[in-house]
């Protein structure tokens, strides 16, 4: 089915939890969104989310990303038996697609579960019906920068700020070690 609302561009109305409100000409849109996402608006901000309309018996819901490549893997995990809409945006509120991507293709089951709102069976499904998708990302993801990530969180920092920060310092061939040195650095600059 083709999507009918492919963006939507307008000024942040309201913040809520899970949602943004949008001010579109003379109405307000909830559209629905992934953590990082309502973390990065301001109300007042003009802004453009990357969207995929779902209905459904009850209710007709709007969900959207700031990257067109969220919206991209929001949609490929949509095709996998059992996982919703709002099983799918929990999932990309807490992994960035190129992580998810990268575990998926590389049928990593254990990293995978390991990830909050993915157990052993959702991993295992995920793999078996995406890891022959195209999913058009350029990826530079490794093990060992997924490692880095899960330590720098484990430590207290949000995954969204340990994400940015291992990305930032890592360079290929670097160790999980290497990795975490040097974002703990990075992060303890901003203090």
């Amino acid at each position: 089915m083709m999507n009918l609302v492919v963006a939507v561009n307008g000024q942040v109305y309201a913040k809520e939890s899970g949602s943004l409100l949008l001010k579109v000409g003379n109405f307000v849109i909830r559209i629905l969104c992934d953590n990082q996402s309502v973390e990065k608006c301001s109300v007042g901000d003009e802004i453009e989310l990357h969207t995929h309309l779902e209905f459904n018996q009850n209710e007709i819901v709007l969900y959207g990303f700031l990257s067109k490549e969220k919206l991209h893997v929001f949609e490929k995990i949509l095709k996998v038996s059992k996982i919703g809409p709002k099983t799918a945006l929990k999932i990309l509120g807490i992994v960035e697609p190129e992580e998810l991507v990268h575990l998926i293709v590389n049928a990593n089951v254990e990293k995978l579960s390991h990830i909050q709102g993915i157990g052993k069976k959702t991993a295992e499904r995920l793999i078996a019906e995406l890891k022959d998708e195209h999913f058009e990302l350029e990826s530079t993801y490794s093990s060992e920068l997924f490692d880095a990530v899960e330590a720098l969180v484990a430590l207290g920092f949000s995954r969204s700020e340990s994400l940015e920060s291992a990305r930032s310092v890592y360079k290929n061939k670097m160790s999980t070690e290497q990795i975490v040195k040097e974002a703990l650095k990075k992060l303890s600059k901003r203090v």
